[in-house]
């Protein structure tokens, strides 16, 4: 899920000085100086392209004048005309390269390029400069999060604390870091606090509700997002949470009015489209399955998640050489640490060549949510008990052999008892929406020591694997809380 919490956390701070005292030896108030502070009023009331008008008549003045470069990147920025605001920022930097804030602003287009590298340089150079500069810490930790950094964010973040205890911001995005570890009790204090400093603050209510959501509690997780309706009645995101949660707990009619209401709000909502085609796909109306999802593509061409169920999609109705186009698609926007949710790749392929339908089992992980790679592809470590709770669905066309499913640790099946429980689950059940059988697979397993890649085996299909680390200490770490 690009995402569950797409940006979150996001912030961008312009931060700007007048001309005169950048240049604290021009004393008098200069006509360069008056489009400047024009230009700066016309930015923030959102006449972009007045201020930029503004700066280029500064510009025509005095050419090296940084701080008319500095606002109209900014007014370009917000255009989303990147390109140009990148070429004044660097033009801003040549000419007064000892200004955090220029560092700050840059760092923030890269950022919002996805070239999160070279936000994290342009930041580094802001507080090296300015050792104190909160926003410089803060998206900082945002960039190293968009990398999967999460316990050097979570270092940022207790930075900015330490600079200013009653920083909501940062108590939100260390939960949302906390979260991505695993850390759930953690995370869960930290976004109460950020309520407790700042209770508008609607990202917060969001994650507490998230939290819930991904350990697998969809009634809490409803609650929260609930709530989080209540105090902003107009928020499309808690809308598309809670569309989640009740689409988690088989509720299709609730989870469907919950995504629409979230697409009135915002008709570019791509994520609420991206979970429509997802509960499309699940009640099988895959012709309004595609169009969900292509909705979510056209709007947002960055998630492979959204390419992966596409394919799916047309995997289910036999259109091989789509399907394989999407997959692929989804692979190249994934990266190399993509797995995708629905493993369906090889059969299209396999399809394709003997020109047949096939039919296919699945295996997947009941929590955390639908995606466990977005959520564990690093490596998670335990501290304490060394085990951990693993929830798999199996779904299956034909009649499901319980004999054929392996709980497998560093590629050797489970079987030693005195290392693994399995919990008795009710047999399984053929679902009249899917067309499917389903059984839930339920173990406790002991976790041997060092580092670790555990999965789900039914026949030759397998769940994603999930990669530990067992160091001394441990703690206990699951997948889904032990009750």
């Amino acid at each position: 899920m690009k995402h569950l919490l797409k940006t979150v956390f996001v912030v961008t701070m312009f931060c700007a000085c007048r001309v005169n005292t950048l240049y604290a030896q021009i004393a008098p108030f200069s006509a360069t100086d008056a489009y400047i502070n024009s230009a700066i009023e016309k930015e923030k009331n959102g006449d972009y392209k007045a201020a930029i008008d503004d700066c280029n008549r500064a510009l025509s003045r005095d050419s090296l004048s940084a701080m008319a470069y500095v606002v109209r990147g900014k007014a370009y920025s917000d255009l989303d005309r990147d390109k140009e605001a990148m070429f004044d920022y660097d033009k801003a930097i040549t000419i007064a390269p000892r200004n955090a804030s220029f560092y700050l602003n840059r760092g923030d287009v890269n950022k919002k390029l996805k070239q999160y590298n070279e936000a994290i340089i342009d930041y580094n150079k802001a507080i090296a400069i300015k050792a104190n500069y909160i926003v410089a810490y803060i998206n900082r930790a945002n960039a190293k999060s968009s990398l999967n950094l999460y316990n050097d964010a979570i270092e940022d973040n207790d930075k900015v604390i330490e600079f200013e205890p009653q920083n909501y911001l940062a108590y939100n995005n260390r939960g949302f870091e906390k979260m991505k570890l695993g850390r759930y009790a953690e995370a869960q204090a930290d976004f109460n606090k950020s309520i407790a400093i700042n209770p508008n603050y609607e990202n917060a209510y969001n994650n507490l509700g998230s939290v819930n959501l991904w350990q697998g509690n969809y009634a809490e997780a409803l609650k929260e997002y609930t709530r989080a309706i209540a105090f902003f009645p107009n928020s499309t995101k808690a809308y598309t949470n809670k569309g989640l949660a009740e689409f988690k707990q088989g509720n299709y009619a609730d989870a469907t009015s919950d995504y629409n209401t979230a697409l009135i709000l915002d008709e570019k909502n791509a994520y609420a489209y991206l979970n429509m085609g997802e509960l499309k796909i699940e009640t099988r109306d895959y012709k309004a399955a595609i169009k969900a999802l292509t909705s979510a593509i056209s709007l947002d061409t960055s998630d492979a998640r959204a390419y992966n169920s596409l394919g799916y999609v047309y995997f289910k109705t036999n259109n091989y050489k789509r399907s394989i186009e999407y997959y692929n698609k989804a692979i190249a926007k994934g990266g190399s640490n993509y797995k995708p949710y629905y493993q369906y790749n090889n059969e299209t392929i396999d399809a394709a060549k003997r020109h047949v339908i096939i039919q296919s089992n699945v295996v997947e992980w009941i929590s955390p949510v639908e995606d466990v790679n977005k959520l564990y592809n690093r490596t998670l470590q335990l501290q304490g008990k060394a085990q951990i709770v693993v929830k798999v669905k199996i779904s299956s066309v034909t009649p499901i052999n319980k004999q054929n499913i392996h709980l497998v640790i560093n590629n050797q099946p489970m079987a030693d008892l005195d290392k693994m429980s399995i919990q008795n689950m009710p047999e399984a059940q053929l679902n009249s929406t899917t067309g499917n059988y389903e059984y839930q697979y339920q173990a406790t397993v002991q976790v041997p020591a060092g580092k670790n890649s555990v999965k789900v085996m039914y026949g030759k299909k397998h769940t994603p694997e999930l990669f530990i680390d067992y160091a001394t200490p441990i703690s206990q770490a699951s997948l889904n809380p032990v009750n």
